[in-house]
């Protein structure tokens, strides 16, 4: 039970066109979006020089956007340190004069 040589060239030749036919199928693709990726770059051209001449004004704005941010949020951080600050400042002195009420609440209430 053997194959025939000649059998086997058929196949083989046979593998070779289907793989030929799809290969000039995916370069004809291919081709087509080279062509269409060509005429989007030439139809965007001038946009995409303006947006790219304007990258470096962009990065700059950011840089200066978030050292403004950094300095923001020290300020805050200092501002809600020294509102906690304040606040037990407020505490401790509502706690005195609630003492010096009880004592003379307790003074005169004999």
């Amino acid at each position: 039970m053997y194959i025939e040589l000649n059998t086997i060239y058929f196949i083989l030749a046979s593998a070779g066109c289907i793989a030929v036919f799809y290969l000039i199928i995916v370069l004809k693709n291919f081709n087509k979006l080279l062509k269409q990726s060509n005429e989007i770059l030439a139809d965007n051209k001038q946009s995409l020089k303006e947006a790219i001449d304007d990258l470096p004004a962009l990065v700059t704005n950011i840089s200066d956007a978030s050292e403004n941010i950094k300095d923001v949020s020290e300020v805050v951080t200092d501002v809600t340190a020294d509102f906690i600050v304040a606040k037990d400042n407020v505490k401790s002195n509502l706690e005195v004069a609630t003492e010096i009420l009880s004592i003379i609440r307790n003074v005169f209430g004999k």
